[in-house]
């Protein structure tokens, strides 16, 4: 970390040519979130939020993982950024660190539109970071405000239609191969707007057998239909026809050669395709001065294949279509004299993988081993109400009821029958308050809980080798109790500080067995306790040029499960640090120098393996020359500065001590934006 100081000091030498004005302040204000149900400021919401910019998410970034921007959230922990097999894991104050790929406990919205599943699942390989235009995170369980599986909130929004036209082109180049091209265009003209943008991207990934390929093409289309209301449709598409899975390794073999892959992952050919589509309505009508009415419809579709490295039921197979419902109405009004805002809605989504397994014949599909229909369907209503009792304090009140039928159907009857149903009812409470002494100071606090059934895919993962359901696998459910305090100084200085309590029961975590490598199985623990602390500062030093710091404690233990009572719970650090300098303006130079501290952490439930903590430092630098109706936008990346040799995803409980998945060690991008 010698270096560190150098780089510092270089950075700060090179923003000091560009003629930075400490005369002139960069104003810190209040930021408008919208994912806790109510359009609200976030220092005056009594839930941990934190809010991302589009400037932040784009500008100079690699723009190849959304963990890119998401690593500046407190309380949030996201692994695998480099294997697009098995996509970002991402955690929330220890919700979905269980995943063996994907998201799993943490509601995400694109839009406001769920890319969850009903049971819980989520994959963002169909998302791209280069159309976003913000990141809204709500962080602690939020089951009162969305139902099942929301350990946290994700919230992307993507860009809206400009008035002026205009259209914009990336290329990016870099590192093991990776190639960019980015295309968008868009217009509000009159009652019609439209955004289209598509990206292509090409890598070769670090390691051996992790290459990806992968197109997504966005639509976003607005219709004023009356003075009050408007209609929009959105529609989605990707197709990766190629992401390669190295698979994890022990630490031998990654001192010897971090590049390498896993033998059998090679043998088995592992990795996996995908081709998803969505499209959703979303109708807005303002009733009244003081109501608001909503209705959204959208539908799925994800063709998913994957070959693990195994022999019987190696090569898994399904069919997803989600298809969903949602309308909720506002009223803004006063309740004995006081200012009060009320919503209330009903959800109705709806879940069918068609699964089918077959034997693995090095990357060749054999015999079938397992069909079968898996159905989840959910049924939520929830009512959120915020009370202002005074002009300083506010009373929120959130309750949702959620029903959900499971249901698997097996049509491989040569193993005998496995179909089976289960149906779950289950009751969220969110009570928040916030005091308001000042800009400066709001103090607040919330009793939050959810509930988290295992996904379709985990509950088909059957121990017994049978299929159907694990019938051994029960839902888990939270109780968070929250204090904090948050503000703005002088609009100068941004802070925010939340201690947290979760009790957890029937903590779901993974683990493997013998005859099924790299095949994750689930199972119960009686009860975890989390204990944790995020605290945040962001500092304009002058305008353009800010500091951010961010850190995340966190003390996850089990409470109850068989021998591991007081052991830490694997796959998450005790600490967890964030460090940013930005600089940017509307012309000239931008810059960003980026350090990311992460403490040790536990392979195992039985606390015997530890992964040692590391520190990286990315650096972003480029230009932007304005033009007569544009710009021009050169820029040039380093991640992983100072070479640092760690493991960016360690697979919980894996078999055959295969933890680990090295992390690229200093890596380069570097491209050219325009926009007219």
């Amino acid at each position: 970390m010698r270096i560190l100081p150098i780089i510092l000091f270089s950075f700060l030498t090179i923003l000091a040519t560009a003629q930075i004005d400490t005369a002139q302040i960069y104003d810190l204000v209040p930021v408008t979130v919208q994912a806790t149900r109510f359009e609200t400021a976030d220092t005056k919401s009594p839930l941990a939020t934190t809010s991302l910019a589009k400037s932040f998410i784009q500008r100079g970034q690699n723009q190849l993982s959304v963990n890119e921007s998401l690593d500046a959230i407190p309380g949030l922990f996201a692994l695998n950024g480099n294997n697009f097999s098995q996509d970002l894991r991402v955690s929330i104050r220890g919700f979905g660190a269980r995943s063996a790929f994907g998201i799993r406990g943490v509601k995400v919205l694109v839009d406001g539109i769920p890319e969850s599943t009903p049971d819980g699942q989520a994959q963002v390989d169909n998302l791209d970071l280069g159309v976003l235009e913000n990141i809204e995170v709500v962080r602690g369980p939020s089951s009162g405000l969305y139902g099942n599986a929301s350990g946290g909130v994700i919230s992307f929004t993507t860009q809206n239609p400009t008035i002026n036209p205009f259209v914009e082109a990336r290329v990016a180049l870099g590192s093991y191969g990776l190639q960019q091209y980015q295309l968008k265009t868009g217009q509000q003209k009159g009652k019609f707007g439209y955004l289209i943008h598509g990206i292509h991207v090409n890598t070769n990934g670090y390691r051996e057998n992790s290459g990806m390929k992968n197109t997504i093409l966005n639509g976003k289309f607005n219709f004023q239909l009356t003075d009050k209301s408007d209609l929009q449709f959105l529609a989605n598409y990707a197709n990766s026809p190629q992401a390669d899975d190295p698979g994890g390794i022990n630490l031998a073999q990654a001192e010897e050669d971090r590049k390498s892959a896993r033998d059998r992952n090679l043998s088995f050919m592992g990795g996996e395709e995908i081709v998803q589509s969505r499209f959703a309505l979303i109708y807005k009508n303002a009733i009244a001065d003081n109501q608001q009415l909503e209705i959204k419809t959208w539908i799925s579709n994800r063709d998913f294949a994957n070959r693990l490295p195994f022999g019987f039921g190696g090569i898994v197979e399904f069919d997803r279509t989600f298809t969903g419902f949602n309308t909720n109405y506002q009223l803004d009004k006063t309740l004995f004299g006081l200012p009060y805002r009320l919503k209330i809605g009903v959800d109705l989504q709806n879940q069918v993988d068609d699964r089918t397994r077959f034997v693995n014949e090095n990357g060749v599909k054999g015999n079938m081993t397992l069909d079968q229909k898996e159905a989840f369907l959910s049924f939520g209503t929830f009512l959120v109400q915020e009370l202002s009792l005074t002009d300083n304090f506010t009373a929120m009140l959130g309750l949702r009821y959620d029903a959900i039928r499971l249901k698997a159907t097996d049509n491989f009857l040569s193993n005998g029958d496995q179909s089976g149903e289960s149906n779950l009812n289950n009751f969220n409470p969110t009570f928040g308050l916030v005091y308001s002494a000042s800009d400066a100071a709001n103090i607040y606090g919330n009793i939050s809980t959810s509930f988290e059934t295992p996904t379709l895919n985990e509950l088909s993962n059957n121990p017994s080798g049978l299929g159907g359901f694990n019938p051994d696998l029960m839902p888990q459910e939270a109780t968070n109790y929250e204090v904090g305090i948050k503000g703005i100084v002088n609009n100068k200085l941004r802070y925010e500080l939340a201690l947290f309590t979760i009790k957890v029961k029937e903590e779901i975590v993974s683990f493997e067995l013998e005859d099924f490598p790299d095949r994750d199985f689930f199972r119960n623990a009686g009860s975890t306790d989390r204990k944790g602390v995020e605290a945040s500062l962001t500092y304009s030093l002058a305008r353009g040029l800010n500091a951010f710091l961010n850190y995340t404690y966190s003390d996850f233990k089990y409470d109850e499960f068989r021998s591991f009572n007081g052991n830490f719970l694997p796959g998450i650090p005790k600490h967890n640090t964030f460090f940013a300098l930005n600089y940017s303006r509307n012309k000239g130079l931008f810059g960003s120098l980026q350090v990311r501290s992460i403490g040790e952490l536990f392979a195992k439930d039985d606390n015997s393996v530890t992964v040692d903590g590391y520190t990286v430092v990315n650096l972003k630098l480029g230009y932007r020359h304005n033009l007569t109706k544009g710009h021009i936008e050169p820029f040039f990346g380093i991640n992983n500065l100072l070479g640092t040799e760690y493991f960016d995803n360690v697979r919980v409980n894996a078999f055959g001590s295969r933890f680990y998945e090295p992390a690229p060690t200093a890596n380069f991008y570097g491209g050219v934006k325009v926009f007219f």
